[in-house]
């Protein structure tokens, strides 16, 4: 047996299904192994798409993604989609191979020191030399991965080391003494034990109790929802609820509460929601209760501060470098939410205090554009797609669109990268995402900047047969860098950011892809048949002029240092 092997049977302890990458010669030993497995390997277009893959399908399974890869090119090729996991938080596995140890320092071919590139954008990365640490170090790093605040974590592992056999010390691996076997996220959360990363998590229970006697304390209240409170949904719902407190949420925490329950206000932040803002700015309530949020630039209008003055602040989140950071709070509680929530709803009075919701949480449509209505759209394509679909958005203009303006009912999700603000993030990620949620549709909305930079991806679903549906945005231009151009500084770059179109249902159609192009909201209905029973991909191209008025001024603000 090689330590290869061994390596994909910890893969198999430890609950993992898939590996994302792209084989070369100093990993093909790896992915040899895994030939004797049940594991299923993605091999995706460019290694930066395994990345985005591997991301997503750990936030939505929560499990572990893992990655196996190329060392140099195949690292420095992931780059964006490993600092997306770590902006995201997300537990991630990387492994690379390294060349043979006795050419370390010889020069040569994909000779590179990969752990210092992604140190400062993993929880952990190391190459080992030592084959008698090696395991030591495997279960360091998964360990390291799985504990919060996740994050992703890089082994790069020479070639030798991995067609090594093992030694019989070795041979009943599965049966020693190793503290680290085949952990869930949250039992793992309870305790951090490693050679030299030992802690235990110890929450703060006493700021817990003070938060809850504020709580009790205040009439009139506002939760804002953050990207942390994924997966509790339904317990938030409850804590408004009881507390009859309305919601608001992070332009990354859309889908954490369907648009028409009663108490949710929609987006703040980036493209908030009429509703939201109108709130904010000219309601009068005395506690805002953050839930799980960074409150970073997107969160906050650029750090405006309309949200904060004059009101109590309690802060909980399980991430204690986000307590604090940004504003000064009443109250910061380092928790795990899924138990603080239960504990305030126990430990609080119900509210008399009545809210009632707007009727709309927008102004009404106003055709002041040419061509099809992206706005009409996404209130339309709801009715459309499944019931249960998941949305995922890659990064681009068209994104503060759904943050406003796209319902979420109450069986769909919704998903971005938004901090990190990768383009590429979700028509690669969507991938994971489908793997993740097998038993739900998958629908990605992304531009035509990013498709052209990373929509090759569409292929991987196509091989791999994901009935996963692309809305392509296509208005010819890089409408973030051209109307940002043109705000900040009255004139764009000649012949730079807006191009002649190209008929993406076309390169669909190259690529033995099904596709449609929609040109105006009357067409919109041709794809009740379209969408429908889908076992493959399948792209639906948008054609706009970007005429439509986006709602992107806070973005603009911040470029231009001003709220």
């Amino acid at each position: 047996m090689r330590i290869s092997d061994v390596i994909v049977r910890k893969l198999v302890e430890n609950e993992v299904e898939y590996v994302f990458g792209i084989s070369a010669g100093t990993v093909s030993s790896l992915f040899d192994a895994i030939n004797d497995s049940e594991i299923k390997v993605i091999t995706t277009k460019n290694e930066a798409g395994a990345a985005y893959a591997a991301s997503k399908y750990a936030s939505m399974s929560e499990k572990m993604g893992v990655c196996i890869v190329a060392g140099g090119v195949g690292i420095n090729n992931m780059i964006n989609g490993i600092a997306d996991a770590m902006r995201t938080k997300v537990p991630v596995l990387i492994l690379s191979g390294y060349v043979h140890r006795w050419q370390v320092g010889k020069g040569a071919i994909q000779e590179l020191n990969t752990e210092n590139i992604v140190s400062p954008i993993t929880k952990y990365s190391k190459t080992i030399f030592n084959e008698n640490e090696f395991f030591e170090e495997l279960d360091k790093a998964m360990k390291i991965a799985k504990t919060p605040p996740y994050g992703p974590v890089h082994l790069s592992i020479p070639i030798d080391m991995q067609m090594l056999k093992v030694n019989s010390e070795f041979d009943n691996f599965n049966n020693s003494d190793n503290e680290f076997q085949s952990e869930t996220l949250a039992e793992v959360a309870a305790t951090v034990m490693t050679s030299d990363f030992s802690t235990e998590i110890d929450y703060d229970f006493h700021s817990l109790i003070n938060a809850t006697r504020i709580i009790n304390e205040e009439e009139k209240g506002l939760i804002f929802v953050g990207r942390g409170c994924r997966l509790i949904g339904e317990e938030v719902k409850k804590l408004a609820e009881h507390l009859n407190w309305p919601i608001i949420t992070t332009p990354e925490a859309k889908g954490v509460i369907n648009t028409e329950f009663k108490y949710n206000l929609g987006n703040y932040g980036f493209s908030s929601t009429d509703a939201a803002v109108n709130f904010v700015e000219n309601e009068k309530y005395s506690c805002l209760l953050v839930l799980g949020s960074s409150l970073g630039e997107s969160a906050t209008r650029n750090y405006n501060d309309v949200l904060f003055k004059g009101k109590k602040l309690i802060h909980i989140d399980w991430d204690k470098k986000e307590l604090d950071k940004v504003y000064k709070f009443d109250v910061s509680v380092f928790y795990d939410l899924k138990e603080a929530i239960p504990y305030i709803i126990k430990n609080t009075s119900k509210k008399d205090n009545k809210f009632i919701k707007p009727d709309k949480i927008n102004d009404q449509y106003s055709n002041n554009h040419n061509g099809l209505s992206l706005r009409l759209f996404l209130e339309e394509i709801v009715n459309i797609v499944p019931q249960n679909t998941y949305f995922v958005s890659d990064i681009g203009e068209y994104m503060n669109f759904l943050f406003k303006y796209l319902p979420i009912k109450e069986h769909m999700g919704f998903d971005i990268s938004l901090n990190y603000g990768a383009m590429g993030s979700g028509v690669c990620g969507a991938i994971g995402s489908h793997l993740a949620l097998k038993d739900r549709q998958i629908a990605v909305f992304v531009g035509d900047g990013s498709f052209f930079m990373n929509g090759t991806e569409i292929l991987t679903a196509k091989h791999y047969n994901m009935p996963i549906i692309y809305f392509v945005i296509n208005n010819s231009m890089l409408g973030y860098v051209e109307h940002g151009h043109q705000y900040l500084y009255g004139r764009t770059v000649t012949k730079s950011f807006v191009y002649d179109r190209v008929s993406i249902a076309d390169i669909a159609k190259a690529m033995n892809i099904k596709s449609i192009q929609i040109n105006n909201i009357e067409e919109v209905k041709l794809l009740n048949e379209f969408v429908a029973d889908l076992n493959e991909p399948c792209i639906v191209e948008l054609i706009t002029d970007g005429s439509e008025k986006v709602p992107v001024a806070d973005r603009f603000k911040a470029l231009n240092n001003s709220q």
